[in-house]
């Protein structure tokens, strides 16, 4: 797959403004810098820039589509086990994407399906360009309730450490907010705690 022609068209949906606009400009920014950042790791991590760009542009391209619809989406992606956070609320918008990208794209790469379809609550085992969206999604610079410092310490590391300060994060703010944890999300955190042998 040409990841930077896929990289062009879904630019031009994503970012597109006035009647074309699928997202609000605030969604459209933070898909810009999302983009940006998974190229920039992606470099990084010995990954073709262009498949980071491309999963950043197309990680929140459903976020805005009317409920009924994102349901459908979620629930024909087959990564998505009946029953799982992915498909309820507010992250269904991956799964959905992830639809989109293989109905409307002609993507077939189920690692790129899958770091889109995971972003918003990761998993175990999670792949290096799954790693890199959903770090990149936590970390882009519009997200203003992060510590500047803290933000340029996880960039600074390889993605898999990067992954554990990430999700540990993540966890505590949604609890700082009474919000709920998903269990997904808890059993990344659970599988990427270092376990001290007993003696």
């Amino acid at each position: 797959m040409d990841y930077a022609e896929l990289s062009r068209r879904l630019a031009h949906r994503v970012l597109a403004e006035g009647p074309e606009a699928i997202l609000s400009p605030k969604r459209r920014e933070h898909s810009r810098s999302v983009a940006e950042l998974a190229a920039a790791l992606c470099g990084r991590a010995s990954i073709d820039p262009e498949r980071g760009r491309a999963a950043g542009l197309a990680h929140d391209m459903c976020k805005e589509l009317p409920a009924a619809e994102l349901e459908a989406l979620a629930a024909a992606y087959p990564g998505a086990a009946p029953g799982s956070a992915l498909l309820g609320g507010k992250v269904m918008h991956g799964p959905a994407a992830a639809v989109v990208l293989e109905r409307e794209y002609g993507v077939d790469d189920a690692e790129f399906l899958d770091a889109v379809a995971f972003h918003p609550l990761g998993r175990p085992g999670m792949g290096a360009l799954e790693t890199v969206v959903y770090c990149a999604d936590k970390l882009e610079p519009g997200r203003k309730r992060i510590d500047p410092a803290w933000r340029e310490h996880c960039l600074s590391l390889p993605p898999e450490l990067m992954l554990p300060e990430v999700v540990e994060r993540v966890i505590r703010w949604l609890e700082s907010e009474g919000l709920a944890v998903a269990p997904e999300t808890i059993v990344l955190r659970d599988s990427l705690c270092r376990r001290i042998p007993t003696i």
